[in-house]
């Protein structure tokens, strides 16, 4: 949590001064970056105190050096400098969240125990993304839960539709009638 509120200070600078196709090539560069932390070893060599923050600097620039940006290069010497490029797959995840945000597509997940057919599956995020004024793409999980459920998280969108409680209710309401 504490990440993801120092990539916001970096993030807003960014999506205030670059235009769209800029911030979108931005977080496809950092994503890749990203995954280059998921290796034990790169992940050792930048946690390394024995290495030097510039070495570890121009390392991450190398693997940019692709872009021929002054911006990224620019960002990923002041990480460097405040002692942060350990928060580049926050900031990339970050980026990407705000991307969607701005051009409010977003992704969630549909979870059931049954298996639900990919017709319905856009059904549903097509009747969700009318309802909520957004562009919604949904996957589907298959789970042990007894029902299905469907979770946006970027929208902080839950529904729930459990059988076990949809059963209760029933045999509440027909108590309630007798």
């Amino acid at each position: 949590m504490r990440n993801e509120l120092i990539a916001k200070r970096y993030i807003k600078p960014l999506m205030e001064s670059c235009d769209q196709a800029s911030l979108e090539n931005l977080a496809a560069l950092l994503a890749s970056v990203a995954k280059a932390y998921e290796n034990d070893k790169f992940t050792l060599i930048m946690n390394s105190n024995d290495i030097s923050v510039s070495a570890k600097c121009q390392l991450v620039l190398d693997m940019v050096a692709s872009a021929k940006s002054t911006v990224v290069n620019n960002l990923i010497k002041l990480l460097a400098e405040n002692g942060r490029l350990l928060l580049i797959p926050t900031l990339a995840d970050q980026l990407t969240r705000e991307i969607a945000r701005a051009k409010r597509t977003f992704k969630g997940r549909i979870y059931s125990n049954s298996v639900v057919d990919q017709a319905s599956v856009e059904t549903i995020a097509r009747d969700l993304g009318t309802k909520m004024g957004a562009t919604i793409s949904l996957s589907y999980v298959a789970s042990d839960f007894d029902g299905i459920r469907v979770e946006v998280d970027d929208l902080n969108v839950e529904i729930n539709f459990s059988k076990s409680r949809l059963n209760a209710q029933l045999v509440e309401h027909i108590l309630k009638a007798i």
